[in-house]
């Protein structure tokens, strides 16, 4: 997702056609682009904002999972077995077992998790307390946010850090948001951090394109000395490098030349480049192997293009001299269409889409996750996206949805775009009652139905 005030390109899709939905306020559409985006059969390439469940208060909702268990400082190197082999119980690596790690990892079973929209486009209140004091306030949280958090396992934080920016203060350390600073576009780390704790969920961090390579293991360090010890966090290189409508991209592909990296969509060869030093950064302060530590490649659903391109780029001795592996290959296996029908209609063509890059990921030795994914209905006219939104129809299609995208072997997490947000989210607001809020309703419902 672009922010708001930087239009996005409303491009042709490569495989399919359609825009990502935008917000309320006519936000830009989420990851869309020239190259044809993670969209649905019918969709956008983009990212789709879910909203988090009501609470158990104001709806009836599920109950909270958030614990405020503060941040957790860890203490030495985290070596141990790859993330991938850590399961809900595993203990945290050269920490000692000192902390289990208390969320499923990733590829060992299907589990949701959630990304959250640009807050300058949803609104404070929907994520802080009102006339809140950054300079003083140690728990700056809406409760119910807290509270509609519960059914999701990983939180990304991509929109909250402008990661489809250029220009972006968040990617240069020393003007990064501060803690003490109000916090609209980007969001402090320290306070993403903050939320993952109090709530007991992994930590999915974007790091910005323009950030140096000495701006890694300074985030690094801070990340392993507040996240909970028991909380993994998942590095994730940029946003959808493949997608021509995003800045990162042509970055990316001016890199590549200026480095005569080898590789058929150059774009692609300096994200594995810049990826597997990234990933070298963090395994420097949490130890190589570590449980704790899940890096993530991502690619893009419509076609296994990308895959087969980052796989290249992996095994290329220059791209990557010290043959550093991912751990999870990652795509946004959006379903489209205007209609309840073209929606379920779309669902069909998304799973194809899914075993497909499943072939291609497993290829690479690699489980198939998801970074984004949901209903896209932004090219709905009027307020069309919004009724469907909140249509009951979309219960047993988000039902649908997630029995057929695990079924083609995509594993946990799944993550939903975006937990709020009017349009894209599972809710449109926070504190929204679970009867008007039928996708959240259906991701709870399969939850319960496939413990």
């Amino acid at each position: 997702m672009t922010h708001a005030i930087r239009p996005l390109p409303i491009l042709g899709a490569l495989l399919v056609g359609g825009v990502g939905c935008g917000s309320s306020a006519g936000a830009a559409p989420p990851d869309s682009g020239s190259t044809g985006g993670d969209a649905s059969s019918g969709g956008s390439s983009g990212a789709a904002a879910s909203s988090g469940g009501s609470s158990a208060s104001s709806s009836g909702g599920a109950s909270s999972g958030a614990s405020s268990s503060g941040g957790g400082s860890s203490s030495g190197g985290d070596s141990g077995a790859s993330s991938g082999e850590a399961d809900a119980g595993g203990s945290s690596g050269a920490d000692g077992g000192a902390a289990r790690l208390v969320n499923p990892a990733p590829g060992s079973k299907f589990f949701v998790g959630a990304n959250f929209w640009n807050i300058d486009w949803e609104g404070q209140g929907d994520f802080f307390t009102s006339h809140v004091d950054f300079t003083t306030t140690t728990d700056p949280w809406n409760p119910l946010l807290l509270t509609e958090l519960a059914p999701y396992s990983v939180l990304r934080f991509m929109d909250w850090n402008q990661t489809n920016d250029s220009g972006n203060a968040q990617a240069v350390w020393s003007t990064r948001k501060q803690r003490t600073q109000p916090q609209s576009e980007p969001v402090a780390f320290e306070w993403q951090i903050d939320l993952c704790n109090r709530t007991k969920k992994d930590y999915w961090l974007n790091v910005p394109h323009e950030a140096a390579p000495d701006y890694w293991p300074k985030l690094a360090q801070l990340v392993h000395d507040q996240l909970d010890p028991s909380l993994r966090v998942y590095v994730e290189w940029s946003n959808e490098v493949w997608n021509g409508g995003f800045p990162q991209h042509a970055y990316s592909a001016s890199h590549a030349q200026t480095l005569g990296l080898a590789g058929a969509t150059p774009a692609l060869s300096y994200q594995v480049y810049e990826s597997v030093r990234m990933y070298e950064a963090f395994e420097s302060v949490f130890g190589k192997g570590s449980p704790r530590l899940v890096k993530v490649i991502a690619g893009q659903a419509a076609w296994t293009g990308p895959c087969n391109d980052e796989m290249t780029a992996f095994a290329n001795a220059t791209i990557n001299p010290n043959k550093t592996k991912a751990d999870a290959y990652a795509i946004a296996p959006y379903f489209s269409g205007t209609t309840l029908a073209a929606l379920g209609t779309s669902i069909t063509t998304v799973v194809g889409w899914t075993q497909s890059s499943y072939t291609c990921a497993s290829g690479g030795g690699l489980p198939l996750i998801s970074y984004e994914g949901g209903s896209d209905s932004f090219a709905a006219s009027g307020n069309g996206c919004t009724t469907l939104q909140h249509d009951p129809g979309m219960h047993d299609l988000y039902t649908q949805y997630l029995t057929g995208i695990s079924g083609a072997k995509l594993a946990g997490p799944f993550m939903q775009y975006t937990h709020t947000g009017a349009c894209w989210g599972l809710k449109e607001k926070t504190g929204d009652a679970l009867s008007t809020s039928p996708k959240y309703q259906g991701v709870i419902d399969w939850l319960a139905a496939h413990p």
